[in-house]
């Protein structure tokens, strides 16, 4: 049985091993032959293929398919002398954005750099995280209205999201005057929520890394991101709007994506390299 489809060109396959040692399934190995050839796959997950294509992409002679996908249809590593380079630089200048025009990303773009979050590390290649996206301004507005008036009525009663108190909901909503227009959603005009099952796997990670590369990816095509956590905690005391979102009960979520177009462009990375904590150890 081969329910990921796993094939291997015989007349490709040089015996390297190489697909043996990195399958997490443990689904590999050479044959008499000195062939790559596999076990029985008859289910995905821990016991049997993680989807993960490693062996796909391992191969050097790309004799290995898998899942349906074909080794040439795959991207190539670009040399790292290049991008490393690149890394350093678009790790350097990632900005937390709180001004952004108002002008809606073409979606293509959008649901591209979504779909690229497929990549992103997360727990036994389990791929649990799902995502809410708001990929129009209207609709940004129509959310952001219904909040913000609900947490100023709530205010007006003493009732603020956990953590904060009238002090510190008053200092964010001075910053409204200067850093931000808004102190929910920081004026974007799109809105990316990862969620995933509470209690299976690492959700909070898997969403928190899934957070962290589409910041990323938003600076890398030229997008503005921040990462926002006092928009969900207020959502979470008017569940009636929260609702709208139509993220099920179950699902854990740590942060939102605020994104689009920035007003205002950063023309240099910062320089932190004296404000490193790190503590080196030598056992031997």
């Amino acid at each position: 049985m081969n329910i990921a489809h796993l094939k291997i060109d015989n007349e490709k396959c040089i015996g390297c091993g190489l697909c043996t040692k990195v399958c997490p399934g443990s689904l590999l190995y050479l044959n008499a032959q000195n062939k790559a050839a596999h076990v029985p796959i008859t289910e995905f997950g821990w016991n049997g293929c993680w989807k993960c294509q490693h062996c796909m992409a391992v191969c050097p002679a790309g004799a290995v398919s898998v899942l349906d996908k074909k080794p040439e249809n795959s991207l190539p590593p670009f040399p790292v002398e290049k991008t490393a380079r690149m890394m350093d630089s678009l790790v350097s200048n990632r900005r937390s954005h709180r001004r952004y025009l108002r002008k809606n990303v073409d979606r293509s773009l959008i649901l591209h750099i979504i779909s690229l979050l497929q990549n992103a590390p997360n727990e036994g290649n389990k791929e649990l995280v799902e995502y809410t996206l708001i990929d129009d301004i209207r609709q940004m507005d129509y959310i952001r209205g219904l909040a913000y008036k609900k947490m100023e009525d709530l205010a007006k009663q003493g009732i603020y999201a956990a953590g904060y108190d009238k002090a510190s909901y008053e200092d964010l909503k001075q910053a409204e005057k200067s850093v931000r227009p808004d102190m929910l959603f920081c004026g974007a005009p799109h809105l990316l929520i990862p969620h995933a099952p509470a209690g299976n796997g690492c959700w909070k990670q898997d969403t928190d890394i899934a957070c962290a590369y589409f910041e990323l990816l938003c600076n890398a095509h030229g997008l503005g991101a921040i990462m926002m956590s006092y928009c969900m905690d207020v959502l979470n005391i008017m569940p009636d709007i929260k609702n709208l979102l139509n993220i099920p009960d179950t699902h854990y979520i740590g942060m939102a994506v605020g994104f689009g177009y920035p007003e205002i462009k950063y023309a240099r990375g910062v320089q932190r390299e004296d404000e490193l904590k790190l503590d080196i150890k030598k056992f031997i």
